[in-house]
């Protein structure tokens, strides 16, 4: 039998916090974070669209 999958919190998320975090401090005008939001975003688009060609 595999492992049943336990829920996390979303509050408590490491990987949601972090997100959060950065959004707001891209938000406030951080030009880091900003850039990192873009380069987030932009290699999700890359891997959905080598999903959907598949």
């Amino acid at each position: 039998m595999s492992q049943k999958k336990v829920a996390r919190p979303i509050a408590t998320s490491p990987r949601i916090v972090s997100q959060i975090d950065l959004i707001r401090m891209a938000k406030n005008g951080d030009s880091k974070a900003n850039e990192e939001m873009l380069k987030r975003l932009s290699s999700s688009s890359e891997t959905e669209k080598k999903q959907s060609s598949e």
